[in-house]
């Protein structure tokens, strides 16, 4: 993938390592111009969510989480956002993001501009605290994807390779960049979140819990990683959950938060005379963060009210102090996009959200399938396994059961259990695997990594040959084994149908996974298909169902499925089949097999359409689901 090399670059003492063959190389060690450092305040910011329980347009059921909240974050400076669970961290760092835009009242602004949310994102890094990476790709492959998707022209394959490695030796990553992610240890996945965000060198780095699940050894090392980001320019916040002393000591800013509303905001250095001066005095050697919790919990004796006025009072004077940063780039977000050409570096013109073109997004996200496919023992070695061993079982016990006509009753049993072997071999795994890779997408898509067409388009076109593939071995063994009739065209039509279910049925199961939880799509794949199973002709005959169930067997796939199996097996040009017993067989021609089955209904091509109508369905109901989750992410 990525080799490392020797770099003949050159280091200034202070800010960044540059290319000299690439200006526009962004800084991985640098110093962020102060030109284009970012100041962000926010103003009089209430919040309120829809209650699950009732519609949104409920006003009166809605919860409201922020109220009338105001503060600032500084550039050059790392900020602590503290206060209990449940005080609105998370949901202030989300609405500063733009993540969050709806039923939102205030005002945020940048260097004393209104903020526009799309250019905003693509100056800033979120980083929440589920950071979701995909476990089968090494941690180089993973920055260096990150680095494909991110950084359009002017950057060259080299360049990409350079900050990629620079930014692993800046991290401590060199030591696990071929360690697959899902083997990383906390701190080496923190780190490595870190680094896929830096890609873009952002001014703005938004984090929630950085610390969580990590020790205090791992936890200091982030801090400090954090802390040195911040004396580069970059404007640093992060959400923390009671620092200890040592940690507390390295942020430069504090924001106070409890129940909605801004405690405190100011210097770290100013929190015991401020607290003070509403008798609130913090005992010697005690940890100020864990004073403050108990603070703002009521813990302690004092007068919030008083605490309240004296903080907003600060936070007026240093409003005044901050106007120096407004008045010398007020026009950053609108300036600093149009640096670089609106094509990619192969030529083609390149959209305003994102850095590549489409055709780029598709090649590396297929790229990265293909890999994830090809290490991935669940969906890809065990599922192929396991139609290959399903294939001899069935082989060894129907044998040669396909021309016998004293044995045609257990031959169609045999011909039913493919169908449903290949639906569950294939939907219950992509619905145990599915949701993670959902979870990756949403984060990426959310900042404006690749648009949710080039992310489908790459997961159908990476899926397709495991599609084909599986169905074609499974058969290729059974169908011979089993003694089923060899005429060409009754083997494509069998394998053309089971193809199909195959499809159909991952297809369902990705579709499960994406609109439920694992658990709740385990559950649901069975329930749901039941009916399916139940109306397909095998457990009871089609003209045996009551009138009024019959539009079931009409929706049903399976019956399809099955019917175009049958038709192709037991064809008009067929020959009788062999009856070797010394008693008469009854049944020896495919018409009266299909007359007693009542499988004379529909026409073979009628068979495939309905199945491909049942796959684009099912394609459209998942499009739809990936499209409201990232709607619901945004609300």
């Amino acid at each position: 993938m990525i080799e490392n090399r020797d770099n003949t670059e050159n280091y200034d003492e202070h800010c960044s390592v540059n290319m000299t063959d690439n200006k526009y190389l962004l800084e991985t060690e640098g110093c962020i111009e102060e030109r284009s450092q970012i100041l962000i305040e926010f103003n009089d910011l209430s919040y309120s969510a829809c209650n699950r329980n009732y519609r949104c347009s409920e006003k009166h059921k809605q919860k409201q989480i922020l109220y009338s909240v105001s503060g600032h974050l500084r550039p050059g400076r790392l900020t602590a956002l503290i206060g209990p669970s449940g005080a609105g961290k998370s949901t202030l760092l989300n609405i500063i993001s733009g993540l969050k835009q709806s039923n939102l009242k205030g005002s945020v602004t940048v260097n004393g501009a209104e903020r526009n949310v799309d250019i905003f994102r693509r100056l800033a890094c979120y980083i929440p605290q589920d950071f979701v990476l995909l476990p089968l790709l090494t941690a180089k492959e993973t920055l260096y994807i990150a680095a494909c998707l991110k950084l359009g022209f002017p950057h060259t394959t080299e360049t990409r390779k350079y900050i990629v490695n620079e930014i692993a030796n800046r991290l401590g990553l060199s030591s696990c960049l071929h360690t697959p992610v899902g083997k990383l240890s906390g701190g080496e996945k923190k780190r490595l979140s870190f680094g896929v965000e830096l890609i873009t060198n952002p001014t703005v780095m938004l984090l929630d819990e950085p610390t969580s699940g990590l020790d205090s050894a791992a936890s200091k090392q982030v801090i400090d990683l954090l802390h040195a980001m911040a004396q580069t320019g970059r404007t640093v916040v992060c959400a923390i959950h009671q620092p200890s002393s040592q940690l507390m000591s390295k942020f430069d800013d504090v924001i106070v938060m409890n129940q909605g509303t801004i405690v405190y905001c100011g210097p770290q250095i100013d929190i015991y005379d401020t607290f003070k001066r509403a008798n609130f005095v913090c005992p010697q050697f005690y940890n100020i963060s864990e004073y403050v919790l108990e603070v703002v919990s009521g813990q302690r004796g004092g007068d919030l009210d008083q605490l309240h006025k004296i903080s907003e009072q600060n936070y007026k004077n240093a409003q005044v102090q901050n106007q120096y940063l407004k008045n010398k780039k007020a026009a950053i977000m609108s300036g600093r996009l149009t640096e670089y050409p609106e094509e990619d570096e192969d030529g083609i013109p390149m959209p305003g959200r994102y850095s590549v073109s489409k055709w780029r997004q598709q090649k590396v996200l297929l790229c990265r399938a293909i890999i994830c496919i090809s290490r991935d023992n669940t969906m890809t070695k065990l599922r192929l396994a396991a139609h290959v061993i399903v294939a001899f079982l069935l082989g060894l016990v129907f044998h040669n059961f396909g021309d016998d006509a004293s044995k045609a009753q257990s031959n169609i049993s045999c011909l039913f259990f493919f169908l449903l072997f290949l639906f569950f071999a294939n939907a219950m795994p992509a619905v145990q695997m599915f949701p993670t890779e959902a979870a990756v997408f949403l984060r990426e898509h959310l900042n404006n990594w690749y648009s949710l067409q080039s992310y489908y388009i790459s997961k159908v076109l990476s899926d397709f040959p495991l599609q084909i593939l599986c169905p074609t071995l499974f058969l290729l063994i059974s169908y011979c084994m089993t003694g089923q009739p060899f005429d060409v065209n009754t083997m494509m039509k069998v394998w053309l149908v089971c193809t199909l279910l195959t499809i159909l049925s991952q297809s369902f199961g990705i579709a499960a996974g994406a609109a439920f939880n694992t658990q709740a799509g385990t559950f649901l794949i069975p329930a749901m298909n039941i009916p399916m199973f139940l109306f397909a002709g095998f457990f009871i005959k089609l003209n045996e169902v009551p009138e009024y169930l019959q539009p079931i067997c009409t929706v049903s796939y399976f019956r399809y499925a099955f019917e175009g199996v049958l038709e192709a097996i037991y064809n008009d040009d067929r020959p009788p089949l062999q009856c070797p017993t010394r008693e008469p067989c009854f049944i020896i021609s495919s018409q009266q097999i299909l007359k007693y089955l009542n499988m004379q209904s529909s026409q073979f091509y009628v068979i495939v359409l309905a199945l491909c109508a049942w796959i684009l369905c099912l394609h459209v109901c998942i499009y739809t689901v990936l499209r409201l989750k990232l709607y619901v992410a945004t609300k």
